[in-house]
C-alpha cells in the first residue's frame, strides 16, 4: 500500500520539486538579449513560436562573448525583474511598498499578464521574483489574513484613497 505524498509547505522545496519534474535540462532555449532593452528582449523571447517554458534559457548578451554556464542567465533575470517593476508602468508607490496601478488600458493590453509571465519565467529558472510589493498586499495575494490595524495607509500612492481608508480604519 502506498503512503500518501507528504504535504509540502516550504515554497523553495515546492519550486525545486517542480523544476525537477518539469525542466528539461538537456533542452536549451537561446535568448538573445540587449542590456539596454532587457524587457523588450524578454517579451520578444516569450512571443517566439519556439518558446518553451520547460527548456533552460541560454542567454547571449549582444556584443558579449560569455558562454552561459549560469551567470548570464542570472544576470538577465536580475535585470529583467528590475525592469518589470520599474518600467512596465503597472506598479506605483514607494520602493519596497509598491501597489498595482488601476489602469484599464494596461489591463486590456495584457501588461499585467505579461509581467506575471516574465516573473514566473524568472522564478521557474532560478532567478529572482520582484521584491517590491507592499508586505500587506503580498500577504493578501498569498491568501493570508492581514492585520489591517497596522497597515500603513500612507504608503498608498493616491491621496484620495489614503483619506478614505483612514476614515474606514478609524471606525
Amino acid at each position: 500500500m502506498n503512503s500518501p505524498v507528504p504535504e509540502l509547505t516550504d515554497v523553495a522545496e515546492i519550486l525545486r520539486n517542480f523544476q525537477r519534474e518539469h525542466i528539461d535540462k538537456n533542452s536549451k532555449l537561446t535568448v538573445v538579449a540587449r542590456r539596454r532593452r532587457i524587457l523588450h528582449s524578454a517579451i520578444t523571447a516569450l512571443g517566439k513560436t519556439y518558446f518553451d517554458w520547460h527548456k533552460l534559457p541560454e542567454v547571449e548578451f549582444v556584443g558579449e562573448m560569455a558562454a552561459d554556464h549560469g551567470g548570464p542567465s542570472r544576470e538577465f533575470f536580475r535585470l529583467l525583474m528590475k525592469e518589470v517593476q520599474s518600467t512596465m508602468g503597472i506598479f506605483e508607490g514607494k520602493p519596497g511598498r509598491l501597489f498595482f496601478v488601476y489602469d484599464q488600458a494596461d489591463l486590456d493590453q495584457g501588461k499585467f499578464y505579461t509581467a506575471g509571465k516574465l516573473i514566473a519565467w524568472s522564478v521557474l529558472h532560478g532567478g529572482p521574483g520582484i521584491k517590491a510589493l507592499d508586505p500587506a498586499l503580498f500577504q493578501l495575494l498569498c491568501g493570508q489574513v492581514v492585520d489591517l490595524q497596522h497597515f500603513e495607509y500612507q504608503n498608498l500612492p493616491e491621496r484620495e484613497v489614503q483619506d478614505k481608508l483612514q476614515k474606514v480604519l478609524k471606525h
